[in-house]
């Protein structure tokens, strides 16, 4: 079994683990740095190129679709597929993943809870929507932003109309989301292959309200209950994610969906929880 791991990061301490994980189940892996492949579209025929991926197709790939040029890698992984090549998280479905309102639709549609979420363009018109249907404060994100980059909390109508006036001036889409209370304080579920593996809780640094651990949140072991559980599986299923990290919040209804991540970032899962959540990957990705 051949495994290529594609990431336009290879540096990245994520990628290491993966690679420690295959070498521990006896897994040849490829590491791959995606900025230096291509993908080819020519006489009717789409496939990898450069980058030395175009010979020896591997038997699976898992791609690491980040923040760092992913379109160029989602080209690449189309390119694969189309060869023939399995990959647990399909291009047009991390594509869904990567967009909060694409996700928002994808889950409102699957009957799942999601906040009530407002997609627009002209910064008045959206603010006077927000305030009519959200209420303040609300959150306003950037259709694709992580970790908790482009996620901005809005106390009042000036600071909503100046946020998303600045957003509207350098061409940003953006979401705006009603706020939920207690978001200091969410849950993170990492699924693979229809079942949950680890599961870890959140808590803001002081200062903070957002919670995820790449602005400073603390960490602890989380052993889900059966209705998050079973929230994040059906998240993933909507979606069509083979993997990836559902992050939760609880109200007084029961749980609700916060983001979905088709690359999650698993180390502080790891850390808290004590799962070898890459083992879990790359036994998934070479099982499918």
């Amino acid at each position: 079994m051949r495994l290529l791991l594609l990431s336009a990061r290879p540096d990245l301490r994520t990628n290491t683990r993966l690679s420690e994980a295959a070498i521990d189940l006896g897994i040849d892996l490829e590491l791959v740095d995606g900025v230096t492949a291509s993908a080819l579209l020519a006489e009717g025929e789409l496939k990898p190129s450069g980058g030395g991926v175009e010979c020896d197709l591997p038997d699976a790939v898992l791609a690491r679709v980040g923040n760092w040029r992913p379109e160029s890698l989602l080209a690449i992984l189309e390119a694969f597929v189309a060869s023939g090549v399995a990959t647990p998280n399909p291009p047009a479905a991390i594509r869904v993943g990567r967009d909060h309102w694409a996700t928002a639709v994808a889950l409102n549609v699957a009957g799942l809870p999601v906040p009530s979420t407002l997609a627009g363009a002209d910064p008045e018109t959206l603010a006077a929507e927000t305030v009519r249907h959200l209420g303040l404060p609300a959150i306003v994100k950037q259709r694709r932003s992580r970790m908790g980059v482009g996620v901005i909390r809005c106390a009042t109508r000036d600071h909503l109309e100046a946020v998303l006036d600045s957003l509207w001036r350098v061409g940003d889409e953006i979401v705006v989301q009603r706020w939920l209370p207690g978001g200091e304080r969410s849950l993170r579920l990492m699924v693979v292959g229809r079942a949950v593996v680890a599961a870890a809780r959140f808590s803001a640094a002081d200062g903070e309200w957002r919670s995820n651990s790449a602005r400073g949140g603390a960490a602890e072991a989380h052993d889900p209950l059966p209705d998050e559980k079973r929230l994040a599986i059906a998240a993933a299923a909507a979606l069509g994610l083979g993997h990836c990290g559902v992050d939760l919040v609880r109200g007084d209804a029961g749980p609700m969906i916060l983001e979905i991540n088709p690359t999650p970032g698993f180390l502080r899962l790891e850390e808290a929880s004590g799962v070898d959540v890459a083992r879990a990957l790359v036994e998934h990705a070479v099982a499918i």
